[in-house]
């Protein structure tokens, strides 16, 4: 082999391993781009949770973990008022309010080992919490203070209605 076939052969190792390590930036670059998607909706493995808005329970299927969210409730003084989302908020309201989440995200929130699917319904909250739980919702988890667990979630399987007994009067 003569000096400049070397010359040619070690130039084009050296474009085809800088090709292969520009592949490989790529591609790498491509994944680390689509993991916050993958992320974003994962397969959920829940029990059943009560969904006030769908009258019936339902398991998610897939959601977006939100994690622990410092939670506060309110009600009383607003009862009567609109909400942000266009409702009124009264003593039988469930839901949330969120500064973010758009209106009607259906969110799946845990409390010491109760749970419940319910809906954004407001903004808020103004203190330094995440979330605002109607005082409907905060009596059904039977919230004291602190974080509450809250997913979004992206798809469910609702479970049929049963029926318990039925009523039946002698007269």
């Amino acid at each position: 082999m003569n000096a400049h076939t070397a010359r040619h052969t070690n130039s084009t190792r050296s474009r085809r391993a800088a090709t292969r390590a520009a592949t490989l930036l790529v591609v790498t670059l491509i994944l680390l781009a689509a993991i916050p998607a993958l992320a974003d909706a994962r397969p959920a493995r829940g029990r059943a949770s009560w969904a006030p808005d769908l009258d019936r329970k339902i398991i998610p299927t897939r959601v977006q973990r939100l994690g622990n969210q410092l939670a506060t409730w309110y009600g009383p003084g607003f009862f009567g008022h609109g909400t942000a989302c266009g409702g009124k908020l009264t003593p039988q309201t469930f839901g949330i309010a969120h500064r973010t989440l758009p209106c009607g995200t259906l969110v799946h929130l845990s409390y010491r080992g109760r749970s419940i699917a319910v809906r954004v319904i407001d903004r808020g909250p103004f203190s330094g919490a995440s979330i605002d739980l109607t005082s409907r919702t905060k009596y059904y988890l039977r919230f004291q203070s602190g974080n509450v667990k809250m997913n979004v979630i992206k798809r469910y399987r609702a479970l049929p209605n049963r029926v318990v007994g039925t009523f039946s009067s002698s007269h």
